[in-house]
């Protein structure tokens, strides 16, 4: 179940708490699914929040200066810095079960991105991986677009069983995010380069989110090995994944 934490600021924030629910979600999967799920979720508009921000003297200006951008903010379960997103981005949930979930962190990453990446390319995009010079939310494991831009972020989380990897894809009209990121990262005193924020249509100008999501999907099936979608479109594995 998730939380609310009350955020003491101009605008009375509540900032709601979804690593709860997070571990709900994994322990309902491994409870229900031998192998693991691939799930995706189209947003609305948000601030991501990482546990590490709710530590920083700004975070209270911070989640107010998101929430009066139009961008509800939250903490994620995932993630080491802010990161937001709109209804031109795309969120992807690979939940695994594992009996061994911290064993091959790097290995689950390094894969995970790699597909991500290939995905891409697939499309036409320069895409790399690696962090851009003051990226928002700066991971080793981010996927960019030609050594500038960055496209998409990827997290991962642990219990006890189970790992939950996520891709964060902005696939068109970066300029809001790009607004409310540079804002918040002021707030946070946080570095961040206004145009390290980009969308895959930087490098493909008419693209779309379902061309985009076919694309990805299609690469991590190859990698992973997914059957059927249900109605909602999550998939199955369809045997158990480790990349070590």
């Amino acid at each position: 179940m998730s939380t609310a934490v009350s955020v003491i600021s101009p605008a009375a924030v509540e900032v709601e708490d979804r690593t709860g629910a997070a571990k709900a979600r994994l322990a309902t999967m491994v409870a229900t699914t031998p192998h693991g799920l691939l799930q995706w979720e189209r947003p609305g508009r948000s601030a991501a929040f990482s546990r590490r921000d709710t530590l920083l003297p700004g975070f209270d200006a911070a989640a107010a200066t998101a929430e009066a951008a139009g961008f509800t903010p939250f903490i994620r379960p995932v993630g080491g810095r802010l990161a937001a997103y709109h209804e031109s981005s795309l969120v992807l949930d690979l939940l695994l079960r594992s009996t061994e979930p911290r064993s091959g962190i790097s290995a689950r990453f390094a894969a995970f991105s790699e597909a991500l990446a290939d995905g891409l390319q697939l499309l036409g995009v320069d895409a790399r991986i690696g962090q851009v010079p003051d990226e928002y939310c700066p991971g080793e494991w981010s996927v960019n677009h030609a050594g500038r831009i960055k496209l998409i972020g990827t997290g991962q989380r642990i219990v006890r069983d189970a790992v939950q990897l996520t891709a964060v894809i902005v696939v068109r009209d970066p300029d809001p995010l790009r607004d409310v990121m540079c804002d918040v990262y002021d707030d946070l005193d946080l570095p961040i380069d206004p145009w390290s924020v980009g969308a895959v249509s930087d490098a493909i100008e008419d693209i779309t989110v379902e061309v985009v999501k076919a694309a990805l999907e299609e690469s991590v099936a190859a990698m992973v090995g997914l059957g059927p979608a249900d109605d909602d479109g999550t998939r199955p594995l369809l045997h158990r994944w480790d990349p070590r």
